[in-house]
This record gives structure tokens, C-alpha cells and sequence, in this order.
């Protein structure tokens, strides 16, 4: 491959791993946009828990916040699931590219025969992401239980 080529290579392949680390950043934000309407969420409930219900029947209010929270958990992990179905493609194309490459930067990373041998243990920050939403989903649809048996 001649050097032009190999510049080339190596522009494109710098291109695509900024997108790739862009990808993240845009899932860091759509978490903070998800914690903040939990935080909004809670602090309604909480309102209502404090202060009362007013006329409107507590089970209505229980339920429907249990129910607008189950579905912004069912938007979140829909949302991060999506986010690392992409930048798992991105970083396959970034592997392939790498191939071509001198140094293989993220297959270095990841491959334990060019770890010295050890078994890799990172656990992968989305499935990390995907716990919090099952979560939240489990409390939001318990409260709906509640507010529907009560």
C-alpha cells in the first residue's frame, strides 16, 4: 500500500472513530435526559405524597405516574439498546479498517492473546446502562400494582 493510501486509510479510519466516540456522547446525553425526567417524575410524586391529591382519586394519580414512568423505563432502554447495536457495527467497521493498519488500537484492547493471555472481564458499560431502566420499569410497574389493588 503506498504511503498516499495509508494517509488515507488513516484519516478515514481517525473519522470513524470520532463518530463512533460522537455515538457515546449522544447515549451519555439521552441518559441524562432520562434521569432528569425521573427526577421530575419523583418529585411530582412526592408533591402528591406531601401535600395530597386534591379531588383527583389517589389510585388515578398513583397509576398514571406509575404508568408515564414504566414507559419513559421502556424509551430508555429501548433507547440505550439502540445505541449499542450502533456502535457496535461502528466499531466492527473500525476493526476491519484497523486490519489494514500497523497497529490494531481497539482489537489490542479487547483481544486477550494481545493482552498477555488474560481473560478480559470488562464489563461493557451498556449492559451496565440496561440494569437502571429494568429497574426503574420494575418500581414504576409495582407502583401501578399498587394503585390498581389498593
Amino acid at each position: 500500500m503506498s504511503m498516499d493510501d495509508q494517509d488515507r486509510l488513516l484519516d478515514i479510519y481517525k473519522l470513524h472513530a470520532e463518530l463512533a466516540d460522537r455515538v457515546s456522547q449522544r447515549r451519555e446525553g439521552a441518559n441524562r435526559l432520562h434521569v432528569g425526567l425521573y427526577v421530575a417524575l419523583f418529585a411530582l410524586l412526592a408533591g402528591f405524597l406531601r401535600f395530597g391529591f386534591g379531588e383527583a382519586p389517589e389510585c388515578l394519580i398513583l397509576g398514571v405516574i406509575g404508568v408515564v414512568g414504566a414507559l419513559l423505563s421502556a424509551s430508555w432502554y429501548l433507547i440505550i439498546r439502540s445505541y449499542r447495536q450502533l456502535n457496535s457495527e461502528k466499531f466492527r467497521v473500525l476493526h476491519e479498517l484497523e486490519e489494514r493498519l500497523p497497529f490494531q488500537f481497539f482489537k489490542s484492547e479487547w483481544d486477550p492473546q494481545l493482552t498477555g493471555g488474560k481473560s478480559n472481564k470488562y464489563l461493557r458499560l451498556t449492559h451496565v446502562e440496561t440494569a437502571l431502566p429494568i429497574i426503574f420499569g420494575i418500581l414504576f410497574i409495582s407502583l401501578v400494582a399498587y394503585a390498581l389493588f389498593q
